[in-house]
């Protein structure tokens, strides 16, 4: 009989809960080990086996894939653990085991995640209190929910074995008051001395809390080194006017790093040609807007200047750069948009204001391949780049925006360009940052298409 193979992180509780189940059913795994830090659940490979790329992540021999570890373990329990106690045929106690199965995935699981995720992955340096608050009161919760030697009765269960893999990564940076929480932390001992439990899961949760550590210190010291360089710089300057695309990109992007109060903005009214005048051409030949004044740097194109704020100000956001993957994966699609996307934009814009073009039906056709192009990207991938926002979707939908006053966004041929369109819209900052310049300019537009 083939193994059943499990790509997993001991870094993971959900992981080793099925590493648990696996040891409790006697069950020898075939491990694959997925860095979580190193985005091995990002690959295309493993995206393909699972689309939500989490772990763990199960094949069966005879080729059944299952990638939520609840599941993954009352399938395992069901098929391989006949007669166990681990998720026995009753009914009754079928369902107390799925309950606490929920109450893992729902309450420790998610308030551990929630309150880890910022750290590990996107450079944060908070530790809030409150959510802090939120992990002892899942710690009070199952404490009064014990009323028994184990979750479900006086028998070893799933339930026992999803929630210690939660519990012990809790415990191991926040641990439990026995005072406190004395029945919690007496079902942890009791756990604890399974024969299995201290390769299996005492020491993968060990690690995730040293990794904790290592982070938060590193994001602290990265602050540290920003807050004092950044303290040493004069107040940027943004020449813009919000009926510009690239414009309305930075604008995007000022917005969602929260640092609008951070820029000068100085306007340059394109409409009234401000952008042709000596003083202003003299700062930038091209005679365009967006512009980026810092110092003694002059940025002079949008998708510079949206790397250059992630790299100034994002570094401990989810917008930061500083993955090497990532930044190229952001990059490549800035690169689409400044080479494809906006260019065709540009020279259709182009014929209706300075060719005064009122039937635009014919000049369509590189705008619609542009939209099938970024169909094919949002089809990989929930965003632009990645499955995270980043610049580049502000840098796409600015462009895409001002495209869909003359070339509406049919969901029948592009449903996924327009349910990401979609989710932009509903930014917080959207109206303010983009949807304003763009009735300006789509106002413009109108006038001439309907001239007479």
């Amino acid at each position: 009989m083939g193994k059943v193979v499990l790509y997993t992180a001991k870094l993971s509780p959900p992981g080793r809960s099925v590493e648990l189940t696996a040891k409790a059913l006697g069950l020898e795994l075939e491990i694959r080990p997925i860095n979580l830090i190193a985005g091995d659940h990002l690959k295309p490979e493993f995206v393909k086996m699972n689309p939500q790329h989490t772990i763990p992540l199960i094949i069966d021999e005879d080729g059944t894939v299952l990638y939520e570890s609840h599941a993954i373990n009352t399938y395992l329990a069901t098929k391989y653990g006949k007669g166990s106690n681990l998720f026995p045929d009753d009914v009754v106690t079928r369902a107390k085991i799925s309950s606490a199965l929920h109450f893992d995935s729902g309450v420790l699981f998610a308030r551990l995640r929630f309150y880890l995720e910022p750290i590990l992955y996107y450079g944060s340096t908070e530790t809030p209190q409150d959510r802090i608050d939120y992990l002892y009161k899942a710690y009070q919760l199952l404490n009064d929910t014990l009323t028994s030697d184990y979750i479900v009765g006086n028998n070893l269960t799933l339930a026992d074995l999803s929630c210690v893999a939660s519990i012990a990564s809790m415990h191991a940076i926040f641990p439990i008051d026995v005072t406190k929480y004395p029945k919690l932390a007496a079902w942890l001992e009791r756990l604890s001395k399974l024969p299995y439990y201290k390769a299996t899961n005492y020491e993968g949760a060990q690690e995730l809390a040293k990794l904790y550590h290592f982070k938060l210190e590193e994001n602290r010291q990265k602050a540290s080194q920003y807050t004092l360089a950044t303290t040493k710089m004069s107040k940027p300057i943004l020449y813009y006017d919000d009926v510009s695309p690239p414009v309305r990109s930075v604008l995007l992007a000022l917005a969602a790093l929260d640092i609008t109060d951070k820029i000068e903005l100085k306007w340059i009214d394109l409409f009234s040609a401000a952008h042709r005048k000596p003083e202003f051409v003299k700062l930038n030949p091209l005679h365009r807007v967006p512009v980026l004044e810092h110092d003694d740097l002059l940025l002079t194109d949008s998708h510079a200047i949206l790397v250059y704020l992630c790299d100034v100000y994002g570094l401990n956001t989810k917008f930061s750069l500083s993955d090497p993957k990532q930044r190229a994966r952001v990059l490549n699609r800035l690169c689409f948009n400044n080479s494809v996307f906006f260019q065709r934009d540009a020279e259709l814009m182009r014929k209706v204001f300075h060719d005064k073009l009122t039937d635009v039906s014919g000049h369509l056709k590189p705008v619609i391949e542009a939209i099938d192009f970024l169909e094919i990207y949002l089809s990989k991938t929930r965003f632009i780049a990645c499955d995270e926002l980043t610049v580049a979707d502000f840098a796409a939908v600015a462009t895409l925006s001002t495209l869909e006053s003359v070339c509406p966004i049919q969901e029948s041929r592009w449903p996924k360009v327009k349910a990401w369109y979609n989710e932009l819209r509903k930014l917080p900052y959207y109206h303010e940052a983009n949807q304003i310049g763009l009735d300006k300019v789509k106002a413009k537009i109108y006038s001439i298409l309907n001239a007479t």
